[in-house]
């Protein structure tokens, strides 16, 4: 199994008010939308006196073919999480106020499956492969994924300043 990143730990971080239900809801839908098989690695989700502290691991993958697979790893990071009511345009609304980070990964996973790393020879030519037969079809494959992750960060950035009162 081989990763190439395109992003590793790419940073967003703001201080807002959004709702978690919505923007969790929204992520989940934009994953679904653009294919990909999505997991919840881990929720952690501590009290503290400065409000909540809320982690939340997923990773997304989506199946090119039997070689090659997109993955976008997204971190987020809430600190002092607290709840809050807004007003919008006369209507009380519940919402939170945070300090939120995402940190955000996107490469793509080749032989997942390990299929062409059993032996020295499979390396070999899965290296072959790789760097010869299908390095354009490869490079090709990235741009993909560039355009998903670069589209997924938007839609994040859009949330954030949507919901930004």
């Amino acid at each position: 199994m081989r990763k190439d990143f395109f992003f590793e730990n790419f940073k967003l971080k703001a201080d807002t008010i959004f709702n978690i239900g919505e923007l969790y809801k929204k992520l989940f839908k934009w994953f679904e939308v653009y294919g990909y098989s999505f997991w919840e690695r881990e929720y952690k989700d501590i009290d503290e006196p400065g409000g909540k502290h809320v982690e939340i691991f997923w990773y997304a993958e989506k199946k090119i073919d039997e070689y090659v697979s997109y993955v976008i790893e997204i971190n987020y990071l809430i600190l002092g999480m607290s709840p809050i009511e807004i007003d919008q345009g006369g209507v009380k609304v519940k919402s939170h106020k945070s300090s939120t980070e995402f940190r955000i990964s996107a490469y793509l996973l080749f032989d997942s499956d390990g299929k062409w790393s059993k032996t020295d020879f499979h390396k070999t030519i899965r290296n072959i492969y790789d760097k010869y037969v299908a390095r354009e079809r490869l490079d090709k494959l990235g741009e993909g994924l560039l355009s998903d992750t670069y589209d997924i960060i938007e839609e994040i950035k859009a949330f954030m300043n949507l919901h930004n009162f």
